[in-house]
């Protein structure tokens, strides 16, 4: 029966899959891109050839990518940067996305990341011959940094939600914030629309962050809220303020754990959207209210960019959505949360313009029995909620595929069903043994730390707070475990890690899973931001495997000379260390070996060099493990 049963599921994904018309359409294909300082922004724009007006579009999904160029190093500030899009023939410009760069300086050749936006909205605009240009901002050194960017539209055809009608650009600028003498609100101003005849609701869709640096740290550092008021009411209130320390992009070179107004360094704007009620055929009314502000030399700017869409009525009465499934997921945007053993998370949408009270969901991984989970909700029109199924999942092999569908809608059949199911990668989380020893040296601020071991059902196997903790000292905590699936969580109140090169003076701290002989079984990077979330596996059939590979910190990053390289191995080797220049790695100014050693801190001086940039490398047995930057200042 459950051979049957999977084969039945599998019959039935196979005919499902092959109803989903997906094509892409790539305007930009790794390309690299620079800064042009003498106007402070740079434009690449590419002509691109989108489907015709004729053809139903379902959704699109910007992809976008981001890697170190071939030649040059990957670039090292946090800009603005803006994708907008263009029809052949027309004069109006739209911004369909906003991304805020990384910080860099510490990506290596190999590095890259993605991120994705739903830019379904602007599906009107997104028709024939479209020119997408991507607009690079900043200052920094054009010919030794920028960035390999990969702009790919997906788009899946099919009857859209509701059918749009027009698009309206509401504001597009930096609008000045904080002066007396021109309040932002002179330049926020209502703006009125006839809906059309047709039009069933509309949607009002903004992309928006805050920039500048006043006394008060206003716009990028300060938080202030914005309302949206629609005839005359407030319809939507937002704090614009944006945690960093969980950022999935991490660690970064530069000040990547503060927290921003609405945005983080490495990060795609997933812009705010908010129904507005309009009638057919009645004007109406909409504004942005920003939060009343002004002081002295004031210098902050919103940069805003606002759109109206106008839609007909949805084409359903229940139609639901597999938006994401984060848990288990091989995404990288998922990084903090996998490899995953427990109880999965997905994330749906409800496109029916009826409530979705109810529906069956089914899962299970590859080669095993569907599960069946009858979930019960309200989630409104336009609305996504994250949902955790209730049984646990975990497989011996590696790797596996997840799948999920959703079905009956409030116990209706849902008309379209092209995007109900979906499949993502899993991969096993790492088998520790039942008996584990956590290895925690503080830095200088332990008040900061907590963590805690539980089980997929929240049940505490272990926890400990921060009381009676002194500064850069070990704690050994032993902990015996039952088998099954559990989760590791160290916490930062602070955001800032056990290390941070801003906040030397906090010094810098450890975190290890340890087996009952002492060797490493997981270790981890200290600069985390807010906190470790790993998850792992106990079983008493599957043998556990070390962490072999070193690891090997240097520690401050910024220095006046002194620097500490933590090593930590397994196993012992013959080490050799090296401080080259950044620019001339040929060019090296120390070196040091070390025969059959396993772990310890090496401490160096280096206040004799020039004040610049330079690379820490180390060598294990003759091949270059780790390498990292450090900078001398005055």
């Amino acid at each position: 029966m459950k051979q049957l049963n999977i084969l039945i599921f599998s019959l039935w994904v196979i005919g499902y899959v092959h109803t989903q018309e997906k094509t892409h359409v790539i305007s930009h294909n790794g390309e690299t891109i620079v800064t042009d300082p003498s106007k402070g922004n740079n434009s690449y724009k590419r002509w691109a050839v989108f489907p015709k007006k004729t053809k139903d579009i379902r959704s699109i999904i910007l992809n976008l990518k981001f890697q170190c160029p071939d030649s040059i190093r990957c670039a090292d500030w946090d800009y603005v940067d803006h994708i907008r899009a263009r029809q052949k023939n027309d004069s109006t410009v739209y911004e369909i996305a906003r991304m805020l760069t990384p910080y860099g300086g510490f990506f290596q050749k190999d590095w890259g990341f993605e991120w994705q936006v739903d830019v379904t909205d602007f599906s009107l605009i997104l028709r024939d011959e479209v020119e997408i240009d991507y607009i690079h901002s900043g200052y920094e050194d054009n010919k030794t940094r920028g960035w390999k960017v990969t702009v790919d539209f997906e788009i899946t055809y099919g009857t859209p939600i509701a059918n749009p009608i027009t698009i309206h650009k509401i504001y597009d600028g930096s609008y000045k914030y904080g002066y007396e003498d021109d309040p932002i609100e002179n330049h926020l101003v209502p703006v009125t629309i006839k809906a059309n005849s047709n039009t069933s609701f509309s949607k009002m869709k903004i992309h928006q962050t805050g920039h500048g640096m006043d006394a008060n740290g206003c716009g990028e550092f300060c938080s202030k809220y914005r309302d949206i008021v629609f005839n005359g009411e407030v319809v939507d209130h937002k704090d614009l303020w944006m945690e960093c320390g969980d950022n999935p992009l991490f660690p970064q070179a530069g000040t990547w754990i503060f927290d921003r107004a609405n945005w983080c360094p490495g990060y795609l704007v997933q812009p705010d959207e908010v129904l507005l009620k309009t009638v057919s055929g009645k004007p109406f009314t909409v504004d942005v209210n920003m939060e009343p502000y002004q002081t002295e030399n004031p210098s902050a700017n919103e940069l805003i960019s606002a759109f109206v869409i106008e839609y007909e009525e949805a084409n359903a009465a229940n139609d639901v959505s597999l938006v994401d499934i984060i848990q288990p997921s091989t995404r990288i945007i998922h990084s903090r949360k996998n490899p995953f053993g427990g109880l999965p998370v997905i994330r749906v949408k409800n496109n029916g313009s009826q409530p979705l009270k109810k529906m069956t969901i089914v899962y299970h991984l590859e080669g095993e029995k569907p599960q069946k989970y009858q979930w019960e909700g309200d989630v409104g029109f336009g609305e996504e909620t994250l949902i955790v199924l209730p049984t646990e999942v975990f497989s011996k092999k590696d790797t596996a595929q997840f799948h999920v569908a959703l079905e009956r809608p409030n116990g209706k059949r849902d008309v379209f069903s092209t995007d109900n199911l979906g499949q993502s990668t899993y991969q096993r989380p790492n088998i520790l043994p039942e008996t584990i020893i956590v290895y925690y040296k503080t830095n200088n601020k332990p008040g900061q730390n907590t963590y805690a071991i539980k089980n997929s059902f929240g049940d505490i196997a272990f926890e400990k707070d921060s009381i009676d903790m002194k500064p850069s000292t070990v704690y050994l905590d032993t902990i015996k475990l039952n088998p099954g699936n559990y989760n590791f969580k160290f916490n930062d109140t602070a955001g800032d890690g056990l290390e941070f090169w801003f906040k030397a003076r906090d010094g810098r701290g450890e975190v290890k899973l340890l087996d009952s002989l002492g060797r490493a079984i997981k270790q981890f990077k200290s600069d985390f931001g807010s906190h470790i979330n790993y998850y792992f596996t106990v079983r008493d059939d599957i043998p556990y495997e070390l962490d072999n590979k070193p690891s090997i910190a240097v520690f401050p990053a910024r220095t006046s000379g002194p620097i500490t390289l933590d090593y930590f191995s397994n196993t012992s080797a013959n080490v050799k260390v090296l401080i080259v220049d950044q620019e001339n790695e040929s060019k090296i100014l120390e070196e040091h070996n070390y025969y059959n050693f396993t772990k310890g801190s090496l401490d160096y001086n280096l206040s004799y060099l020039p004040k610049q940039r330079y690379y820490i490398k180390v060598y294990v047995e003759g091949e270059e493990v780790y390498k990292n930057r450090i900078r001398l200042k005055e």
